[in-house]
């Protein structure tokens, strides 16, 4: 997605309205929030065990083996910077700096955290982060650590087996919506003619616990990257690489877009004025090295949802008695009935439901037992959910009618999240959450028809 004018305006008035004195305490918080979310690059974290290739996987999206292999470094975080160098954090968070990647003196220095900073253009749209452990035990920890500083997950293996799956259990479902599996090493695997039983065994899972999955030659997406920037465009495509890049800056670029429209919604609901002084932005913002310390729970707060079981928690009378208890979306949506036209792709539907299925019960019981003034995450919740949804109905190429329909009401469900965001006090949690439910009801009766 690229800048543009109307887009640093939105940022100029978001820093007018975090200062404004003549707004409430909660509005300007929730300004600076959305500032910071504007104002920074998408976090994209690469996750996985040992060996499954995260590594080679940063250099394809940075275009350049920026990582040497076997380099055995901790935890590693590629962002953007004016210009090149390395940001070494140790155990007891004493930093210091070299100018190049040197893995040798890396090595020798033995950091508890790597930030490598450098001016590449996509570096402006995502950051980078690899969590790294020393021991099973720690690698937990370390993905803990690196779930609350994230937006978009990749879980690189190539067959995520029972120890992955443990561990992927207590991702919050709020990322896995945003997630993607990534099965590394595919030309190995084709060679010795597992790819495709692979593919098809991890299907299922792929459906219930991630966004998509997508197989990746790594080390021929790597060739297809000239060191003079020069791409061999075949061969990247080939190896599955284009594919992934191109799906995750998408990903990114939709949700950088919801956020801007987030922030308008905000604007014009609070009266912030377009006559602010303009502050001129010509690139994302240095981050700071992320390393409070090695790979940690942190103090701060999570920023995703609490995970619930993905398991069926909550019965279905109860579900529907919470929603028909619940009151109707603030902004009067009435989803319409979707029965003038057939489905013809009954598995899309049948997925959809399902997943609202999950989501809508687990959000019903928190609804119950969330304290009151503590419902803002439920929304995030359930417009993440929605956004899913718009994903998986928008790649059907199917010629579904009744898909392509659908996605209005997705769209149209998508506006009014947004605007349950801002409003204060609990309901618009309860209507975010009974919109969820109408969605799936409609879904199930399109079905039934």
């Amino acid at each position: 997605m690229k800048d543009t004018a109307a887009d640093h305006r939105v940022i100029d008035r978001l820093s007018h309205a975090a200062a404004m004195e003549g707004l409430s305490e909660t509005a300007r918080d929730h300004a600076a929030h959305l500032l910071g979310r504007l104002s920074s690059p998408v976090r994209v974290t690469l996750m996985g065990l040992p060996g499954s290739g995260k590594t080679e996987v940063l250099n394809m999206f940075a275009g350049e083996r920026i990582i040497p292999r076997d380099a055995g470094f901790p935890t590693t975080e590629l962002a953007w910077g004016d210009t090149e160098r390395v940001i070494l954090t140790g155990p007891d968070g004493a930093k210091s700096q070299m100018e190049i990647v040197d893995a040798d003196a890396i090595r020798a220095i033995d950091p508890a955290f790597v930030s490598i900073r450098r001016p590449l253009p996509i570096l402006r749209r995502i950051r980078l982060l690899e969590p790294v452990a020393p021991s099973d035990d720690a690698l937990k920890v370390a993905l803990d650590w690196a779930m609350q500083r994230t937006d978009i997950a990749l879980w690189c293996t190539q067959e995520f087996g029972a120890e992955e799956r443990a561990l992927w259990a207590d991702v919050p479902d709020a990322l896995k919506d945003h997630a993607f599996m990534v099965l590394t090493k595919a030309d190995v695997l084709a060679a010795s003619g597992a790819l495709t039983g692979r593919i098809s065994g991890l299907a299922d899972v792929v459906a219930e616990e991630f966004h998509s999955m997508f197989a990746l030659a790594t080390l021929q997406a790597l060739k297809a990257l000239g060191p003079d920037g020069h791409v061999e465009a075949k061969m990247f495509q080939a190896s599955g690489g284009e594919a992934l890049r191109a799906e995750v800056l998408r990903h990114a670029d939709r949700g950088r877009r919801a956020d801007f429209d987030n922030a308008e919604v905000f604007l014009v609901r609070h009266k912030i004025p377009e006559d602010v002084p303009s502050a001129e932005k010509t690139a994302p913002p240095e981050p700071p090295a992320m390393a409070e310390g090695q790979p940690a729970p942190a103090a701060e707060p999570k920023q995703h949802a609490t995970p619930e079981a993905r398991a069926d928690k909550v019965p279905e009378a109860k579900a529907d008695a919470i929603s028909a208890q619940s009151p109707a979306p603030a902004c009067g949506l009435e989803i319409p009935e979707i029965l003038e036209h057939p489905v013809e792709n009954a598995p899309l539907f049948t997925n959809a439901a399902e997943f609202l299925r999950r989501r809508g019960e687990g959000l019903a019981e928190r609804l119950e037992t969330t304290k009151p003034g503590a419902t803002t995450p439920l929304v995030e919740t359930c417009m993440d959910a929605v956004d899913h949804l718009l994903d998986l109905f928008s790649d059907d190429d199917s010629g579904c009618p009744a898909a392509d329909a659908f996605i209005d009401e997705l769209t149209e469900a998508s506006e009014l999240m947004v605007l349950m965001q801002i409003e204060s006090g609990d309901a618009p949690a309860a209507d975010a959450v009974t919109l969820l439910l109408q969605l799936r009801r409609d879904i199930e009766t399109k079905l039934a028809a």
